[in-house]
């Protein structure tokens, strides 16, 4: 099958619209245009990490500026990254403060994922944009996210200025990525790809019907942005990309809804990404803890347990503060051992990326990958000072690892700047920013 080449009128049309300027705002600021990667020097791959509600600040930001050390998180709950602490560069007193943060927390949504710049493209979606990826751009997946109060709750904004809605289900995120590329184990192909093509060859005749409307330019960016998805879905069946190394199989679990299950669903997520990044199939991923004000899961994993006090055992695992946001506010040893869990998740994340060949760049993939974690606010009562920030991964040298920095009330969308400059992207700014960050870069 040669859908895409049998529809040249159709990709004519969606041609004529990009040569006319009509897509969404924004593009210019935020460089969604131009893939200008830098092959040869920098960061390679990029994944950004949300978890809701803040942190208890002095607690996360208990270690000191300068070279970090065996000790440096031995009271906080970034002590799960020590053995990575190499590839960790922990940053204290960054601000939101002009940068779109904000008291409430749809507010904060709004734009602090965007550099201050209301529905604007979030960071992540600039940087996929910019990197691209041989099948997609961004893979988003999430944990709960499914369960947010509504879309205004949910921290990541499209390049057509929509809120995105990811899917929590990791079988779900393996069968439409990997599935086809990867096969089962027997060599047999993947029994839905029959169904999959059928579903490709009508949202094609829906798009031509398209042609004859009257569109808004809304609608012509999503019309692109469909355009893209199924050059995504022609890729994948046709089967023609090659994947290195082993380690490849599909989630054992989906998304069950159950509390306790929220350990084993976060690692799948995370082994997800790890895996379309072993694929090469996009070289940015995005993974949602939860919704913004988020009181749909407990966060009771075992890992954690230990650290939670009285709510640590017994019947209290089940009682209302064991949810993000309603022990936040307290700001207690309670919401300080949620926050742990985050990061032990991405620790397993960076033990899978280092576990893993990177076959496009050499070393390993966390050799070449750049992790951003951050929620929407500072601390569990909205501040909007010194919030939970850091970067990881090795980013190919290009960021100042195994430190920690006082960013001196520095702007967060000073932050992006720096971060898309480790990729080697010639962005002149980024949102609201300023400069940089300084010791962030080599």
């Amino acid at each position: 099958m040669n859908v895409l080449k049998n529809k040249m009128q159709r990709r004519d049309f969606l041609r004529s619209i990009a040569r006319l300027g009509l897509t969404t705002a924004f593009t210019s600021q935020f460089m969604l245009s131009a893939n200008v990667f830098a092959q040869t020097a920098g960061a390679k791959r990029f994944v950004m990490v949300y978890y809701p509600n803040g942190c208890v600040r002095d607690k996360w930001h208990s270690y000191n500026a300068g070279a970090l050390g065996s000790n440096s998180f031995a009271t906080s709950p970034l002590q799960h990254l020590n053995a990575h602490l190499n590839k960790i560069v922990a940053i204290k007193n960054l601000t939101y403060n002009g940068h779109g943060g904000s008291s409430g927390h749809p507010e904060a949504c709004r734009a602090v994922f965007s550099g201050g710049q209301e529905y604007a493209p979030t960071f992540d979606v600039a940087i996929g944009e910019a990197l691209g990826g041989r099948l997609t751009k961004n893979m988003h997946v999430g944990v709960w996210s499914s369960k947010a109060k509504g879309t205004e709750y949910m921290p990541f904004t499209d390049k057509n200025g929509n809120k995105i809605q990811v899917s929590d289900n990791p079988q779900q995120v393996y069968d439409a990525l990997l599935a086809d590329i990867v096969g089962s184990s027997n060599g047999t192909p993947d029994p839905d790809a029959a169904r999959r093509k059928k579903v490709l060859e009508t949202l094609h005749e829906n798009l031509d019907l398209l042609q004859a409307n009257t569109l808004s330019v809304r609608q012509q960016g999503k019309l692109l942005t469909h355009e893209e998805a199924l050059n995504y879905y022609q890729n994948t069946l046709s089967g023609t990309l090659e994947i290195g190394g082993t380690g490849f199989s599909r989630p054992t679990i989906g998304m069950t809804g159950i509390d306790d299950d929220a350990d084993a669903i976060a690692k799948a997520q995370m082994r997800n990404i790890a895996m379309a990044f072993q694929a090469d199939i996009t070289r940015t991923a995005t993974f949602q803890f939860m919704g913004a004000q988020d009181e749909s899961l407990r966060i009771i994993a075992p890992d954690i347990r230990p650290y939670m006090g009285e709510y640590g055992s017994g019947e209290k695992l089940t009682h209302n503060e064991t949810r993000s946001h309603v022990s936040s506010h307290n700001e207690s040893a309670l919401f300080d051992a949620q926050t742990r869990w985050y990061n032990i998740m991405v620790a397993y994340l960076m033990d899978q990326l280092a576990g893993r060949p990177d076959v496009t760049y050499g070393g390993t993939l966390l050799d070449n990958t750049l992790i951003l974690v951050m929620s929407e606010v500072g601390g569990g009562n909205h501040q909007q000072e010194n919030p939970g920030i850091y970067v990881a991964g090795g980013a190919d040298n290009a960021i100042r690892s195994g430190t920690g920095i006082d960013a001196n009330n520095t702007g967060m969308s000073n932050l992006y700047l720096d971060i898309s400059k480790a990729f080697g992207l010639n962005w002149g700014r980024y949102g609201n920013s300023s400069g940089g960050v300084v010791g962030f870069l080599r």
